[in-house]
Parts: structure tokens; C-alpha cells; sequence
């Protein structure tokens, strides 16, 4: 089931990236957005000031030393609403439905969600991704708006999902993040994958720990 259209497509092309970008770094200074948006100080000022006016943002003063406290800027649930979101209402039927179920039904059910939604979505990150699984994955989850993004680390990879579709859904009904584990782990064909971040979960963004070789 693919995301409704953002209406982040409604907004001017900078605006949507600054909302983006801001969302991705979870909150900012401006001159930290300013750099990662390629804007200058100034623009990206009057940017978030604009997306501040429509309720979109807000911000929090946060000091450095002495001297007038600077401000961090991040996104509201007004402006979360603006990301794709899905219509879950078949959806938490769906789920419902299945957490009804005696464990070895609710497994089988699972797995053959699973295996649907990779098939349904093998072409795309076998033909995104070549030789490099976690490439296709990240593209696939992109389309699907959830915001993927990459962090190499020390010694580990990690997938970090700035935005989910079914956030507020997942809350009620945590088989959906569930089911997205299962969903990533086989795209990686089994890989070892460690879920350490849940916005369900109370926080800013989802985070796998991916094994080794799943880059």
C-alpha cells in the first residue's frame, strides 16, 4: 500500500527542502540547516521564518555561554502531517485481525506478508541497488517516504528512518514495526538486523543496526 501524495508538494521547492532537512537532522540551528540545505544564513532564516508563521516549525532557545540564547529549530506535529502518511484503517484491521490469531496462524500470516511485500518491492531495489542491497533498501524506503538515511559508524552500519508513515498507527499496534523489522531483514536475505531507536517508542527517529556484510 504506497503513501498518500505529500503535501509537502504544495510547498515551494525550498521550503519543502528546508522542512525536509530539518526533519532528517531532527532539530537545528539555522546554521547548521543553512549548510546542509545549501542555503545562506539569510535565506534560510527567512525560510523557517515563513514555515514558522504556518505553524510548521517552532523553535527553543539553547545557549552557548553567555550572550543572548540562540535558537533550535524543529518540526511540529503540524508539520509532521504534512509527510506522507498511509490510511491505516484497513490497514489496523488487517493487523487487528491478525493479532486475534493463535501464534503458529499469526506466524504463518506474517511470513506470507513478508514474502508479498518484498516480491512487490524486489524489482525496484534489485534495480536501485545492483551489487549493493542496502543501496536498493535505502531508495525503496525514500520513494516510500520514510526519509532513509545512512550512518556509518565505528565498526557498524546503521539505517535511520527520519519519518515514518504509520507512526501513529504503530503506537497502538507495535506488530507494525514488527513487520517492518521482518520486511527489512529480508530484503538483506537474512542479515542480521537490531532495531535500537522506535519513534512509537518515544524517540525522534527509527534506527537498524545492520550486520557487516549488509552494506
Amino acid at each position: 500500500m504506497p503513501p498518500e501524495r505529500s503535501c509537502l508538494d504544495l510547498l515551494d521547492p525550498t521550503r519543502r527542502a528546508v522542512l525536509v532537512t530539518l526533519r532528517r537532522l531532527d532539530a537545528a540551528e539555522v546554521e547548521e540547516l543553512a549548510a546542509h540545505a545549501f542555503l545562506s544564513i539569510g535565506a534560510a532564516r527567512q525560510h523557517l521564518q515563513w514555515l514558522e508563521a504556518q505553524g510548521f516549525i517552532a523553535h527553543e532557545p539553547v545557549r552557548h555561554g553567555p550572550g543572548r540564547p540562540r535558537h533550535r529549530y524543529y518540526v511540529t506535529p503540524a508539520g509532521e502531517a504534512l509527510f506522507p502518511r498511509l490510511d491505516t484503517d484497513a490497514l489496523l484491521g488487517l493487523i487487528d485481525a491478525i493479532e486475534q490469531e493463535p501464534p503458529e496462524v499469526r506466524e504463518r500470516i506474517l511470513g506470507r506478508i513478508v514474502q508479498a511485500t518484498i516480491e512487490r518491492y524486489r524489482p525496484t531495489f534489485e534495480r536501485r541497488g545492483r551489487d549493493a542491497p542496502l543501496a536498493g533498501v535505502v531508495a525503496t524506503l525514500e520513494d516510500l517516504g520514510f526519509l532513509p538515511e545512512v550512518e556509518r559508524r565505528t565498526g557498524e552500519t546503521a539505517l535511520v528512518l527520519h519519518h515514518c508513515p504509520v507512526a501513529e498507527a504503530a503506537r497502538g499496534y507495535p506488530l507494525l514495526c514488527e513487520l517492518e523489522r521482518r520486511c527489512l531483514a529480508a530484503a538483506f536475505e537474512g542479515g542480521a538486523i537490531e532495531r535500537t531507536e522506535s519513534r512509537p517508542g518515544g524517540a525522534p527517529r527509527c534506527t537498524y543496526l545492520l550486520s557487516p556484510g549488509d552494506g
